[in-house]
């Protein structure tokens, strides 16, 4: 196996810097860039992290789960890429000052285009060669708190198989709320483009790939972290690479409905509720004060599930205070 320039021998582990371009004064940017093949034969799990700078749980789990991998048990290979944005992860911020674009809606990427264009090629290139399956590793941003949540997409041109292996997969991570998203039903959630980003590229290449979304940016946050070696050893499981006990998850909240909540005053928020709580419609969700009184009041329109709150106080008018499915479903694993 040679992956990056790297080769690989079966039972082996390797890591190394990849080089993606370099700075004015000629100092060379590079991400790193982890490999073990197993010592049998099977499928190949890619796993990506901070493509946005700030996003830190992911990359920190990846690189536990790697050096505690026993290669004797693994049935297949594991590639990982934990820090994509290595430029944005040293301004701690999502996007780099090279160029100041979002590196996960820049795939397949250009190798004659921006230092970020040029890093997703590198990258793609490999992936699409080599992966069977991907996991993408984000967080929510620094401004929130938010639970562990993963997010499978109903890709337009991908394979019904693809489509289904990705949301089967999403689930055997083993997290109670699951976002699965219709791409062409969909309202945009954010300002810009969500064509480029890793997972839609990678589906529409039919390889299967779901976001873990893993707490919220900026800080490490343990329990998460836990639930990141939990969850990849079980997707492992899942797909054949680990031998073992596959632990069936609970029943699951399958999200195909979701959205920001937005204010309308800017001040000061205290949140009323939690990630992870319903919240009934009617129901207050926070309030915004200033220095003599409360300016508005957040109520729920319909029934919601928290996925995020915010966690940052100061808010302006049209801040994101919090990230809400509205349509849902519980689902036992065994249901398609």
């Amino acid at each position: 196996m040679e992956i990056f320039g790297m080769k690989v021998e079966k039972g082996q582990k390797t890591f190394g810097n990849v080089k993606v371009g370099e700075l004015a004064n000629f100092t060379d940017i590079s991400i790193p860039v982890l490999v073990a093949r197993g010592s049998h034969d099977g499928p190949t799990l890619w796993m990506t992290g901070a493509v946005h700078g700030d996003e830190l749980n992911g990359l920190w789990g990846m690189r536990k789960f790697f050096w505690d991998l026993d290669t004797s048990k693994l049935h297949g290979n594991v590639v990982l890429t934990p820090l994509l944005n290595t430029m944005a992860f040293v301004d701690r911020n999502k996007i780099s000052q090279v160029d100041y674009l979002d590196l996960d809606q820049q795939f397949p990427g250009n190798p004659g285009g921006s230092y970020t264009e040029r890093i997703a090629h590198i990258v793609f290139g490999e992936m699409k060669k080599w992966a069977n399956y991907v996991i993408d590793f984000h967080t929510m941003g620094h401004v929130f708190s938010a639970t562990p949540y993963t997010v499978s997409k109903i890709v337009p041109g991908a394979k019904a198989e693809t489509v289904q292996a990705a949301f089967k997969l999403a689930r055997a991570f083993g997290v109670y709320p699951n976002c699965h998203l219709n791409l062409a039903k969909a309202g945009g959630e954010l300002p810009g483009t969500t064509s480029g980003s890793i997972d839609i590229l990678c589906m529409q290449n039919n390889i299967p790939c779901f976001m873990a979304e893993m707490g919220a940016g900026g800080r490490w946050d343990e329990k998460v972290i836990q639930t990141i070696l939990a969850g990849i050893q079980n997707a492992m499981t899942h797909i054949g690479l680990l031998t073992g006990e596959f632990k069936k998850p609970d029943k699951q909240l399958i999200i195909t409905g979701r959205r920001f909540l937005r204010s309308n005053r800017g001040g000061l928020v205290r949140m009323a509720v939690e990630p992870g709580q319903f919240v009934k419609k009617g129901e207050k969700l926070a309030s915004i004060y200033d220095f003599w009184e409360e300016r508005e009041q957040l109520v729920a329109d319909k029934n919601m599930f928290m996925i995020a709150t915010r966690f940052e106080p100061v808010v302006s008018t049209g801040d994101r205070m919090g990230f809400v499915g509205y349509e849902w479903q519980e689902m036992d694993w065994d249901t398609d």
